[in-house]
C-alpha cells in the first residue's frame, strides 16, 4: 500500500551531453525551388472501442448487484439519465464512457428485454449468506495499525468510511466475514484495484478497525 521512491540520476557528463544532443530537432530538408511542399494530413485518430458490459461491471456492479440492474426496464433516455445521476453521486465513469454505458444498459435491460424473474432462495440460505464466519487467520487484529492502513483507502471510501467514490464500509455484513474482505482486497472489485501480497495480518488489522466504526 506504500509508494516507492523516485529513480536515481547518476548519468556521467559525457553521456548526458550525448543524450541532450540526440534530443535536438534535426534541420528540415531543403525544398527544391518551384516545388510546393504538401501540408501534413491531420487525420483524426479513431475513437477507442468501449466495452459496455465491462463498464457496467466496473462502474455499476461495484456498488449494485446485477439483479438490481436486471430488474429495470428503462428506455435509452432513462438509462442515460440514470448514468448521469450516478456520475453526480460519485460514480467513476468517465465522460467519454457515458454513451457506451447507456447504450449497453438500454440494449440489455430495456423495455424489450422481456420479463424479469427474481432469484429466490430459502430463509436458511439467506441467513447463511449473511451469517458471521470465524475469523481464522484474520483474528485479533490491531485497530491502530488498521486505522493507518485505511488511510490509503479513505480517498475513495471517505475518511469516516461512509463512502464517497467507493461504497460505505460501516456496518457492512461483509465485515463479519473476514475471509471475504481478504478476497476483495487481494483481487479487487469493479474499479477497486487489487492489492496483491496483502498479508493476513494486514487484513486482520483493517477488519478490526472497520468494525470499530459501527
Amino acid at each position: 500500500m506504500r509508494g516507492r521512491g523516485g529513480l536515481g540520476v547518476g548519468l556521467g557528463f559525457g553521456l548526458l551531453s550525448a543524450l541532450l544532443a540526440a534530443c535536438k530537432p534535426s534541420a528540415p530538408a531543403p525544398v527544391d525551388a518551384g516545388v510546393v511542399a504538401e501540408a501534413p494530413v491531420d487525420a483524426a485518430a479513431p475513437a477507442p472501442l468501449v466495452d459496455g458490459k465491462k463498464l457496467a461491471t466496473n462502474h455499476c456492479m461495484s456498488c449494485h448487484s446485477e439483479e438490481m440492474l436486471a430488474q429495470q426496464r428503462l428506455t435509452h433516455p432513462q438509462w442515460a439519465a440514470v448514468v448521469k445521476k450516478m456520475s453526480g453521486w460519485g460514480s467513476t465513469v468517465e465522460p467519454h464512457e457515458v454513451g457506451a454505458l447507456a447504450d449497453w444498459l438500454a440494449a440489455t435491460y430495456g423495455p424489450d428485454a422481456g420479463p424479469w424473474t427474481p432469484r429466490t432462495i430459502g430463509a436458511d440460505a439467506a441467513a447463511a449468506e449473511l451469517a458471521e464466519l470465524p475469523d481464522g487467520p484474520f483474528a485479533n487484529g490491531d485497530v491502530e495499525h488498521g486505522r493507518a492502513l485505511f488511510s490509503a483507502c479513505s480517498s475513495c471510501h471517505a475518511p469516516n468510511a461512509r463512502g464517497a467514490i467507493g461504497v460505505n464500509l460501516v456496518d457492512r455484513p461483509v465485515l463479519r466475514r473476514a475471509a471475504d474482505v481478504a478476497e476483495i482486497v487481494r483481487k479487487g472489485r469493479g474499479k477497486m484495484l487489487p492489492v496483491p501480497g496483502t498479508s493476513d495480518r494486514d487484513v486482520a488489522d483493517l477488519v478490526a478497525y472497520l468494525r470499530t466504526l459501527g
